[in-house]
């Protein structure tokens, strides 16, 4: 089963912003080829191949599948660096986010990259991939925002493509994508034109990964992708996240050191890395799982300010005020390293403008519109605001300024947890 992505389709549909010129070929009817293919009954447990296992939120995925009774065998493929074997870097990985994984024989590490021919894995282990694998789920991909398209076309929406390939070949696998709520900023052409950080290269190949998913899940092909938003530390983690790597920690930092939140309608995008890998595991392991799902659990802007002690004001007002208090200052040039530092000054103030475009309201306005579509059930256990607030207290950087906890009740469900 062959299935190519037609001459520049994708980024004729990111200059037009009309999704539906994605264009695809198919060496065959994926439809005709998934139901000729063998697959285990519904009734009978899975084996799952993993991709980007030792990531923050692959780790929980990682977790979940070890523990889970409907799984019979974990492959997780990870990409040795420099000394350090996969098995290593998953190990690595859970100490650094305090992540007990059960112990169990089910998990067989695989050294190795999607972005490879085969895996990766010589003739021997690809062909056993091919013939036992039920389940793909790939959390793999880096989540900086500093490259363009082009890259992130090389690097995921070309080997997604590759993926749902392999899922249509000597056995019937589902493949499950985790994608970006981040991609739903796109409504209008103009936003494909801005120079906003949320606008970027890499918001781009969420929203091709997400419209491509949607066209090759008409036309046959067993592939679901998850609009996933902020992943955040839950109790597993002992509410540990990757912190101020995150634009969302770096938001709340720039509110918390101006006292002040602002005021609008919507509210902000984040899920427990626990609940958004059962959710995930879920959907993925049901009969019929769901096309689209968006895992999400979102914090309005007033809860925030209550908990962290900020002022509500209007937008405008709160840009105005951050973007003077984090303006472009000549008295803090080093005149030493004049021009490295002269581009530091003007990158900090050119990333606060970008971190809170004018257009913000409006982008997570649109945001929420997209998750108020159906989606998958979430046992999150723990409110929202309690994760929230949990982490942003594991992140020295923003705990500092933070006021000194009201009340024992505020945090007695994430204490109880963890």
């Amino acid at each position: 089963m062959r299935i190519t992505l037609r001459h520049n389709s994708d980024r004729l549909a990111l200059l037009t912003g009309r999704p539906r010129l994605l264009s695809l070929r198919y060496s065959a009817d994926p439809a005709i080829v998934s139901r000729a293919l063998p697959r285990r009954a519904d009734d009978e447990r899975k084996t799952v191949l993993l991709l980007g296992g030792n990531g923050f939120v692959g780790i929980h995925f990682l977790h979940d599948l070890l523990d889970d009774e409907r799984v019979e065998k974990v492959y997780a493929l990870v990409r040795p660096k420099g000394t350090n074997s996969g098995v290593a870097r998953i190990a690595r990985q859970a100490r650094k986010y305090k992540m007990a994984l059960p112990e169990s024989d089910k998990l067989v590490v695989l050294e190795g990259s999607y972005l490879d021919p085969s895996f990766g894995q010589d003739e021997a282990t690809y062909e056993e991939l091919l013939s036992q694998v039920d389940v793909v789920i790939d959390a793999a991909g880096g989540t900086t925002h500093e490259y363009p398209y082009a890259r992130y076309r090389r690097e995921k929406v070309l080997p997604t493509i590759t993926l749902a390939e392999f899922c249509l070949t000597r056995r019937y696998k589902t493949l499950h994508v985790i994608g970006s709520v981040g991609s739903e900023v796109y409504t209008k052409l103009r936003d494909f034109y801005r120079p906003s950080f949320f606008f970027c290269g890499y918001s781009k190949m969420k929203y091709v990964v997400k419209h491509l998913s949607l066209t090759m899940n008409r036309a046959g092909v067993p592939i679901n992708v998850y609009q996933a938003p902020f992943a955040l530390g839950g109790p597993g983690t002992r509410f540990k996240d990757p912190g101020m790597e995150y634009s969302f920690w770096n938001m709340v930092w720039h509110m918390v050191q101006q006292g002040r939140t602002y005021q609008f309608g919507g509210t902000n995008p984040m899920v427990a890395g626990d609940v958004l890998a059962r959710a995930v595991l879920n959907n993925a392991l049901s009969p019929a799982p769901r096309p689209i799902s968006y895992p999400v659990t979102p914090v309005t802007n007033e809860l925030l300010a209550e908990r962290f002690g900020l002022d509500l004001v209007p937008y405008k007002e709160f840009r105005r005020g951050l973007v003077r208090a984090n303006r472009f200052r000549v008295g803090e040039v080093k005149w030493r390293n004049p021009i490295s530092s002269t581009r530091r000054e003007w990158q900090r103030a050119s990333f606060v403008r970008s971190l809170f475009p004018r257009c913000l309201p409006t982008l997570l306005t649109d945001i929420d519109k997209a998750v108020q579509a159906p989606a998958v059930p979430l046992n999150a256990g723990i409110p929202a605001i309690d994760v929230l607030e949990a982490n942003a207290r594991n992140i020295r950087k923003i705990a500092k300024d933070l006021p000194v906890r009201a009340t024992e009740d505020q945090v007695a469900a994430p204490r109880a947890a963890a």
